[in-house]
This record gives C-alpha cells, structure tokens and sequence, in this order.
C-alpha cells in the first residue's frame, strides 16, 4: 500500500505538458501585441485648399491636391471673432459624394443675406481634424 503513494510517475508528463501549454499562450499573446504595434494608426486626411474670396455672399474652397474627403465627413466652420456663425456649405455637382482633386466646395452664411467681412475665419473640417483654416481677406 505504502508503494501507491510513493508512485509519482504520472506527475511529470502532466507538469510538462501544463508548461507547454502556458509557454503558447505566452508566445501568442507576445507576437499579437508585437503584431498590433505594426499595424499603421490612423491619420488625418492632408488636402491643398486654394481658397477664392472674390465674392463676398460665398467662399470658393478648391481642392488642388491630396487625399479625398467623403461627403458625409466634411464640416465647414465660420468664426467671427468668438462667435460661430451659421452657414451652409454644398458641392456644385449633387451627385457627387466625395470632395477630390478638382472639386470645390461653396460656403454661403445663413441667412444669405449676411455678408463675409474681412477677419472671418473659415473652416474645413474632416472629423476632428481641421483640414484648412483661413482668414477672409478681400
């Protein structure tokens, strides 16, 4: 009797075995994080604006190189001083639903009977980065 309790044979295979078992979910775990770390961030859109003040009901906002913007993810911001004014932006070509090279969005202030005035600045924004930023100056 006293034999059985000192049988310890079956003990070491599954030691090792467990050890095996934790040193794969190490190694896993390690190259996925190692893997994660590789994979590019994401980035903000980088767009050339040729702005066109020549009209003081709207501003002209050319796109003149860069990446393209969805429709959907365009914002355009007008500030006068600390206040933020209303206004409407649009694309001539409706059935567009990107902002790319050669495009141009039309920024009107709301109502259209407001005027821009030098020292507006105005805003293109893609998400939560600013695409362009540039004072009215006639």
């Amino acid at each position: 009797m006293m034999d059985n309790f000192l049988d310890d044979t079956a003990v070491s295979p599954v030691i090792g075995e467990m050890l095996m078992i934790v040193l794969a979910l190490l190694l896993v775990s390690i190259f996925s994080v190692t893997l994660l770390d590789l994979l590019p961030s994401e980035r903000s859109p980088s767009v050339e604006i040729k702005p066109d003040y020549t009209d003081t009901n709207s501003v002209t906002l050319y796109h003149k190189g860069g990446d393209w913007i969805k429709r959907s993810d365009i914002q355009v911001i007008v500030f006068r001083g600390r206040e933020t004014l209303k206004s409407e932006w649009d694309l001539p070509d409706k059935s567009v639903q990107s902002f790319d090279l050669g495009d141009s969005v039309i920024v009107q202030l709301v109502p259209h009977s407001e005027r821009f005035i030098d020292g507006d600045i105005i805003r293109l924004v893609s998400g939560k980065s600013t695409v362009f930023s540039g004072t009215y100056d006639k």
